[in-house]
């Protein structure tokens, strides 16, 4: 047994089957021979593009390329559609906040309810737009990171490089436990449906009262899994060496290390044109 690899190997030794939300897909495809750290320049790179750039055609830029990340990640648009669904929801929210409650540029479309008065401006059109689909970029290019990246390989490269294998093993722990929580707490929604217990339809106070059977058996199996861990950690001496070897080794190609320098750079000239070329 390699140093520090069996507490890993714990928590990935076990099948992984298709969870709801926020999880790995495994897959054969062209994400699988992206190099991690490369994803993760990536989404660094997408996700303060979309943060800084106020341009609505710059958005638009960045949600294309979202979509066509989707698609050559083998994931496609149903899937984009299935998951992101609350999320495109949400962002349609706020499009229509915005474009309600910003009055400015040139009045597009005016009614009159009684005393309600509702009116969209370009102004506030343009900036929902924007505010909008900034939102979804950011969003979405999350869930594509991490439905696309092994979570063992991320934090191996990341300690191959110089990040404390300890703080790596709480990010695979992390991630690990995400789905499995999300599993046990619909097996606890179906044992209480079993039970006829429902969290529809009640009241302020039955919903807090039904709650709390709801959240006790996760947190008692969430301890129960630390308690575990816990064990199988001190039983394997983690944390006694201040280095640790790997399984796979997570090199960088000649490929790989020229992607990281030109990403940057390619989301850096994104920015300053949609920025000061194009102002719409």
């Amino acid at each position: 047994m390699l140093k520090g690899e069996g507490v890993i190997l714990l928590l990935s030794s076990t099948d992984r089957p298709f969870y709801p939300g926020l999880t790995y897909l495994s897959d054969d495809s062209h994400r699988e021979r992206i190099h991690p750290l490369v994803k993760l320049v990536m989404l660094l790179g997408f996700g303060l593009s979309s943060f800084a750039l106020s341009s609505t055609r710059g958005q638009i830029f960045l949600f294309a390329l979202l979509l066509v990340s989707y698609l050559r990640s083998g994931l496609g648009g149903a899937l984009f559609l299935r998951r992101l669904r609350f999320i495109l929801i949400f962002g349609f929210l706020i499009f229509l906040i915005q474009a309600l409650a910003l009055k400015e540029g040139i009045r597009l479309w005016y009614v009159s309810l009684g005393p309600l008065h509702l009116s969209v401006w370009s102004g506030g059109l343009d900036n929902g737009l924007t505010t909008m689909l900034g939102f979804i970029n950011i969003i979405g290019s999350s869930f594509v990171f991490v439905a696309a990246t092994d979570p063992n390989r991320l934090a191996y490269a990341l300690m191959q490089i110089g990040l404390p294998y300890r703080f790596g093993f709480a990010l695979i722990t992390s991630l690990r436990f995400i789905p499995i929580f999300q599993l046990e707490l619909q097996q606890v929604r179906n044992a209480q449906q079993a039970k006829g217990i429902d969290l529809e339809g009640l009241s302020p106070k039955q919903l807090l009262h039904a709650v709390r059977y709801l959240l006790l058996p996760l947190v008692i199996s969430a301890l129960s899994r630390v308690d575990s861990l816990t064990i199988s950690m001190e039983g394997r001496a983690f944390g006694l060496y201040s280095t640790r070897t790997y399984l796979t080794a997570q090199a960088l190609t000649r490929t790989d290390k020229i992607a990281i320098l030109l990403v940057p750079l390619f989301f850096l000239g994104t920015y300053y044109f949609f920025a000061f070329h194009l102002r719409w």
